[in-house]
């Protein structure tokens, strides 16, 4: 095999589309060793050498680091190369579950900018979403209960404010108690025995601005209840006692966050 002749490094890019400081890698990790033309020290490639770099490409394809490519040169059976295979395989399937999860991320979150634009400081009627409650802490600021949070979540895809939702209660008097649950959000209405779910089909909604650039250090919870329930009064509504909060973007201005929270209040239904 091979017809004797060889190629610079500048012909490489038209023959093999790599460019010089490719090459110059694959030769740094040793997977070509071109000789040296001893007149003006250019480097020469020959059949072998392009025909490897072809097989490194091959395999580079195939998700293999140059680091494997280099062990498959120095020689392996077919049963160790299918072995890796199925490695590579089931590591590029976890990379594409989690990069289709971060993308229904990024879709809900580009809608939720829609949803602030006509529900801001507006009230309405809607349904909690459907949450499987699968631990609490004490407050949002509790950070000493986060490891709690931190086992309840996979940490490579979820972010923590997406698992908690902020629970009040309250009657005529005003609030009693408030906790942070720790939640799962489910794509189906479907329960399980003994497990603890969210589930309200009627509710008063609102999404309210909150943070230090639109209030500071002041809590608006007093407020943002207050306008909701006076709203819900004007509309013949009974609240339940119990209120949820879910923060849903974070944004910034002067360097300070303007946070948007989702707030239902669940009704008796009609």
């Amino acid at each position: 095999m091979g017809d004797g002749h060889t190629y610079r490094t500048s012909q490489l890019s038209g023959i093999l589309g790599v460019t010089r400081d490719a090459l110059r890698y694959y030769e740094e990790q040793g997977i070509v060793n071109p000789k040296q033309n001893e007149v003006n020290h250019y480097r020469q490639y020959d059949y072998y050498d392009i025909y490897t770099l072809m097989v490194a490409d091959f395999y580079k394809k195939r998700n293999l680091s140059i680091k494997e490519v280099k062990n498959l040169q120095a020689g392996s059976q077919i049963v160790e190369l299918e072995a890796l295979l199925e490695n590579k395989a089931n590591e590029l399937e976890e990379t594409i579950r989690t990069k289709q999860y971060m993308l229904q991320k990024i879709k809900e979150t580009k809608q939720f900018c829609e949803e602030v634009k006509k529900h801001l400081n507006q009230y309405s009627i809607k349904a909690l979403p459907f949450y499987e409650v699968i631990g609490e802490i004490s407050d949002f600021q509790s950070f000493s209960e986060y490891s709690v949070l931190l086992e309840q979540m996979d940490t490579g895809k979820e972010d923590m404010l997406s698992k908690m939702i902020r629970a009040f209660t309250f009657d005529e008097t005003g609030f009693l108690d408030t906790k942070m649950y720790i939640v799962e959000k489910l794509d189906t209405d479907l329960k399980e025995k003994d497990r603890c779910y969210l589930e309200h089909s009627e509710c008063m909604y609102t999404i309210v601005e909150d943070g230090r650039f639109a209030n500071g250090s002041e809590d608006i919870k007093y407020n943002a209840f207050e306008h909701t329930l006076a709203w819900g009064k004007e509309q013949g509504l009974t609240p339940k006692g119990i209120a949820f909060a879910a923060t849903r973007l974070i944004t910034y201005l002067d360097n300070k966050e303007r946070v948007f929270i989702e707030v239902y209040i669940p009704v008796e239904e009609t």
